[in-house]
């Protein structure tokens, strides 16, 4: 039985739903069957004891509620199409209209009222536009102030006896209107709160896991990848001055050595700068500078790897093209692209580093002849919760950190 009541609370409700919609959803739901449970043992009920009825009677009466059973579920049908306010408008008016029609063919008290307060309790539930609350709640109102006139209208006595009534109805919907209009306001801000503290509580999280996994890479680079070279370095520096080597054999042994401390040099300027931007954040400090120096620099700084691997840099950036940005982040930006290009380009290969204004930016382009990026790899270099590596073209090491940086930095 449970199980079929979270059923039915939840037709139409989809996890991608912003959480207050979903409860609105849910209540309209839950409204409508125990609308249509109440209405149907009101029913067998009346029938049972009231016996004397004239065939007009009868035809409204089974009338009546039938209308009432097919508006309760029109509410469940339009939630599973997705069309939740249209059936919120057509729960909330025809309900009004047939419940205004059953006191206006009765002409009798206490046929309407009750029912008209629990539709205004349950349009402040379900609806979240102020635009749309109004409305609806001054046309119940306007309804119920008519069935009062109607009323008064059948019955003098009550009106005689109850001078300022239309008075007191408009006064008690304002009181109701305010109360419930109060009620909504602290409801909302409190569920505001609560969003605003499980936001913040998210980003916490996040953030901590950030600087976990931040922490986890670091130790994970420092153990696999820099170790090696520096074990080499160590053990060949031991044998010279163990003098179990002599100055050929030392030259012969660092020509090797050579290649992997640069490389070293390379993952650990690239992981400390990656390190800090994500310990520290990243706070670009902008100004206008020209780009060419920036890159013949970084090209000096490359031009002893690319020449080991026979690579030709070539570059074709206007004296002119001055850019604004923070010079650091850029040199970093533009050197991991360079170091990235000459790691996955075969020897002989080239690499071209072109500037170019387009409107109000400048396009920088680093193209190599290089291996490339399979599609397959892609979403795992880019994605800074994953470390993925791979050897370069002489089988070059890295840290698999440098195009997660340039997209941070970018």
């Amino acid at each position: 039985m449970l199980e079929l009541w979270n059923r039915v609370s939840n037709i139409g409700v989809y996890s991608e739903l912003p959480f207050s919609d979903r409860s609105r959803i849910r209540i309209s739901n839950q409204v409508s069957v125990i609308a249509s449970i109440l209405t149907l043992l009101y029913f067998v009920v009346d029938l049972l004891v009231v016996k004397q009825r004239t065939h007009e009677q009868l035809l409204w009466f089974y009338l009546f509620h039938i209308i009432s059973l097919l508006i309760y579920g029109s509410l469940l049908l339009f939630n599973t199409i997705g069309w939740y306010i249209t059936g919120r408008y057509v729960f909330i008016i025809s309900m009004t209209v047939i419940i205004t029609i059953n006191s206006f063919i009765h002409g009798e008290p206490f046929r309407a009222e009750l029912y008209l307060f629990s539709g205004v309790a349950f349009v402040f539930v379900v609806f979240k536009d102020w635009k749309i609350i109004l409305p609806v709640f001054l046309f119940m109102a306007g309804c119920y102030l008519v069935l009062v006139i109607n009323i008064m209208h059948h019955h003098p006595d009550i009106a005689q006896f109850n001078v300022g009534l239309i008075m007191r109805v408009i006064i008690s919907f304002i009181i109701l209107y305010t109360i419930l209009y109060f009620l909504r306001r602290e409801t909302n801000q409190y569920q505001e709160m609560i969003e605003e503290n499980n936001s913040q509580l998210s980003e916490d999280r996040n953030e901590m896991e950030k600087l976990n996994f931040t922490k986890d890479k670091i130790f994970s680079i420092i153990s696999h990848d820099l170790r090696s070279p520096i074990g080499s370095l160590k053990a060949v520096l031991s044998l010279l001055k163990d003098e179990h080597i002599g100055i050929d054999e030392f030259k012969k042994a660092t020509a090797g050595l050579e290649k992997q401390v640069h490389q070293l040099s390379a993952s650990l300027d690239e992981l400390l700068t990656w390190s800090k931007a994500q310990l520290h954040g990243i706070n670009p400090n902008p100004e206008v500078f020209k780009l060419k120096p920036v890159v013949g620099e970084v090209i000096t700084v490359n031009k002893i790897a690319a020449r080991n691997k026979t690579i030709i840099i070539t570059t074709n950036i206007p004296s002119d093209i001055t850019v604004y940005c923070d010079s650091n982040m850029l040199k970093s930006v533009i050197t991991n692209l360079t170091t990235n290009a000459i790691k996955f380009t075969p020897v002989g290969g080239a690499i071209s580093i072109v500037g170019k204004k387009e409107n109000d930016r400048v396009i920088i382009c680093v193209e190599d002849t290089g291996v490339g990026i399979p599609q397959e790899n892609m979403e795992k270099i880019m994605s800074a919760s994953t470390h993925f590596s791979t050897r370069g073209t002489n089988n070059e090491k890295g840290t698999g950190l440098g195009l997660v940086m340039c997209n941070e930095f970018v």
